[in-house]
Order: structure tokens, then C-alpha cells, then sequence
């Protein structure tokens, strides 16, 4: 079940891409969210390796040449998003190592080798929150960092009704949950993201 999901998250990833260039991508973690900037969560960035989970367009990997990171990598599951990555990354005179992969599989990343593996506003997309951290368990050296941003839970627990906030759901309700965009059936974890 689980490969279906993927291969109907790569499918609509791939027809989307373009309608997601440059968003939410660091230094901004999500909507409505302070940023980088103002937490400075990463503290050094200068001399790491690093890896983006769910690397997009390649905007955070950008910010992370930016400020001197000794090695870029990223992974997606859509190569739509991955050509539009290197364009950019091409562009901006910078060179990063990509996978084309569902973050529950390592397509031949190293283990135990980056200072800091990070995603943005891209990890609520795994279909086996166990499983992909793992693998960013495996990947960090002794010492890394994992830094990820997604929406709050309780934005997938809750509609609007006559102006009026109402909770319809179970603040604990992990389950994939289904969407559409652009005509695609996705999943994501936790719930509708009114962002997409």
C-alpha cells in the first residue's frame, strides 16, 4: 500500500513543481513560522556537510552555499522538482550531489557522514514516519543535527465554520490523509495542509 502512496506522491510532485519553486524554503520554515534568521537553529553552517530532505527547488541548498556548507546534497521523489533544483543551483554557481528517491529509501547515500541532515516543510510528506527516521539517523555523523519544519498538528485537526475555529478531529490522529492538487491524489501525514 505504502508503494502505491509513493508513486502517487511522485506523480503529483512532478505536475506541481513548478507552482512550488522557491516557497517555503530557508531561511523561512513554513508559513506563519519564525525564521532561521530570528532562531538560528543551525548555529554553524560554515565547513558541514549537509542534507536536504525533500530538497524542492533547491532554494535551502542555495542558502546553505550561502553560508559556506562544505558539501550539498539533496533528495527528492520528484525529478521535476530535482531538474528545476539543478537549474537553479546551476544558476547560483553551485553544485550539489541529488537523489531521485521517496525519503523511506536510500538510494546510496552515506551513512553516518553529514554534520547536518535537515527538511523543510517537506517531512510531513513521508508515508513511513518510522522508516525515514531511521535513515536520518543513519545518515548524521556522531554529533549531527536534524532540523525539520512542518505544520502544527492541530492545523490538521481543525475547520472553520461561520467564522468559528471547531476541532474535528484527534489532535493524536497520525494516519496518511489524502489530497488532491492539480487533479493528483497525494498523502501526507497528519492531515489536510490548507497551504497546497
Amino acid at each position: 500500500m505504502n508503494e502505491k502512496r509513493l508513486e502517487l506522491n511522485k506523480k503529483g510532485w512532478n505536475v506541481i513543481a513548478d507552482e512550488w519553486f522557491g516557497s517555503t524554503s530557508l531561511p523561512i520554515y513554513a508559513p506563519h513560522m519564525r525564521t532561521e534568521t530570528e532562531l538560528n537553529l543551525f548555529e554553524v553552517i560554515e565547513g558541514k556537510k549537509v542534507l536536504d530532505i525533500g530538497c524542492g527547488s533547491g532554494h535551502s541548498l542555495k542558502y546553505m552555499g550561502d553560508h559556506k556548507a562544505s558539501e550539498l546534497w539533496g533528495l527528492d521523489i520528484s525529478s521535476s522538482l530535482l531538474k528545476n533544483t539543478k537549474n537553479y543551483l546551476n544558476d547560483n554557481s553551485y553544485h550539489a550531489k541529488l537523489f531521485e528517491s521517496p525519503m523511506e529509501i536510500n538510494p546510496g547515500i552515506p551513512e553516518n557522514y553529514f554534520d547536518i541532515v535537515y527538511s523543510i516543510y517537506a517531512f510531513g510528506w513521508t508515508v513511513d514516519l518510522e522508516r525515514s527516521v531511521e535513515l536520518v539517523s543513519k545518515y548524521l555523523k556522531s554529533g549531527g543535527i536534524f532540523i525539520m519544519s512542518w505544520d502544527h498538528p492541530l492545523l490538521s485537526c481543525t475547520t472553520v465554520e461561520d467564522e468559528k475555529l471547531i476541532i474535528d478531529k484527534s489532535y493524536h490522529d497520525l494516519r496518511l490523509m489524502s489530497i488532491s492538487k492539480a487533479n493528483e491524489e497525494m498523502y501526507l501525514l497528519n492531515g489536510r495542509c490548507p497551504h497546497i
